[in-house]
């Protein structure tokens, strides 16, 4: 935490009040009288002793400022990118091991501007997370229909412009600078080298569990190094950089 000067003073309340006219920053009052006035600013005031000079912690905004729930409502500071999802049928409520491993790993290496493509996307959590995050066109594919009508309900109630599709990877024909792919070894097996053409520059993959699966995937990367592995759990995020 950066640690500032806190400088005390302490004059006669005329002037205190004859002085504040010439100050700019701002002014804690610790303590006042009858005849006098105990503050104290974060700068020095020129020609003028002081009392003491304490070095204190400054608290963050993001610690200082916490999302605050009342009944039905939350109000949350403007650095948090809230995403809304209805408990609907499909898979990503954010609550999983590897969806949060998902969302930990895109905001390390994606950037603002960036298509991606989200490949069994479920209720469309990491679609909507890269709109978020300031991605260009995203698109988000499920061979399963309920989960593309849960992410098509879900980007539509969070107002974001995600393409919501019904689509296996080997039907998509575009390639995306990012990649994320939550899926299991059984479909990484069958589907790798179709996920690897879909991206340029990266590939975030999880639905790894355990060291066997882990060493199973990486097998399946033919020659291309991991950047990046992480592990929440026992359960495993890879990011491959294309």
């Amino acid at each position: 935490m950066p640690l500032y000067k806190k400088y005390v003073y302490k004059l006669s309340s005329e002037e205190f009040y004859g002085l504040l006219v010439d100050i700019t920053s701002g002014v804690e009052v610790l303590s006042e009288g009858e005849s006098y006035v105990e503050f104290a600013l974060y700068e020095p005031i020129q020609g003028l002793e002081p009392l003491e000079v304490l070095e204190v912690e400054v608290i963050p905004p993001e610690r200082a400022f916490k999302p605050v729930r009342v009944k039905s409502l939350l109000v949350v500071p403007n650095w948090i990118k809230p995403i809304v999802i209805r408990q609907g049928s499909a898979f990503g409520t954010g609550l999983h091991p590897t969806t949060q491993l998902c969302l930990d790993l895109i905001q390390d290496f994606f950037q603002e501007g960036w298509s991606a493509v989200d490949v069994g996307t479920g209720t469309g959590v990491l679609a909507m997370a890269l709109k978020k995050l300031g991605a260009g066109r995203v698109v988000a594919i499920d061979k399963d229909p309920v989960a593309v009508e849960e992410c098509r309900h879900n980007t539509k109630e969070n107002c974001l412009e995600v393409e919501c599709l019904l689509a296996g990877p080997e039907e998509v024909t575009d390639s995306f600078d990012l990649l994320v792919a939550n899926l299991d070894l059984g479909i990484f097996r069958k589907e790798i080298e179709n996920l690897l053409k879909l991206f340029r520059r990266v590939g975030v993959f999880s639905g790894i569990y355990g060291k066997d699966e882990l060493e199973s995937f990486l097998s399946l990367l033919r020659g291309l190094k991991p950047a990046k592995i992480k592990r929440r759990k026992n359960w495993y995020g890879v990011v491959v950089l294309g």
